[in-house]
């Protein structure tokens, strides 16, 4: 999970990094794979907000009339999610810590 979790990280910096004008039919197949990847991960409101964005992408391409704020919402959206994956995992390894101490190490 953590590692599905970093890939979409890294892809969402790389595509603030290039602009939404400059975003590529490849990034939003970038995102649709990494949906993909959520999906099997068990990270189904993650895959959804990439098949959106890159819906949204795809979408932006062929639009004369450029509207960002639907897609940057969906962005933020989706930055937020990965960081309440990363607190949640987080959380769960302290406690896995923690019982471990308790038991001895025998959980």
């Amino acid at each position: 999970m953590n590692e599905c979790l970093n890939e979409v990280e890294q892809a969402l910096a790389d595509l603030l990094r290039s602009g939404l004008n400059t975003a590529a039919p490849a990034a939003a197949e970038r995102l649709r794979d990494l949906a993909g990847q959520c999906e099997a991960a068990g990270l189904h409101t993650g895959a959804a907000l990439l098949g959106e964005l890159a819906a949204q992408l795809a979408a932006r391409a062929h639009a004369l009339d450029k509207d960002d704020l639907p897609l940057t919402e969906t962005l933020c959206r989706l930055a937020r999610y990965c960081e309440l994956c990363a607190e949640k995992e987080q959380e769960e390894s302290i406690l896995r810590r923690w019982r471990e101490q308790q038991t001895g190490g025998a959980v």
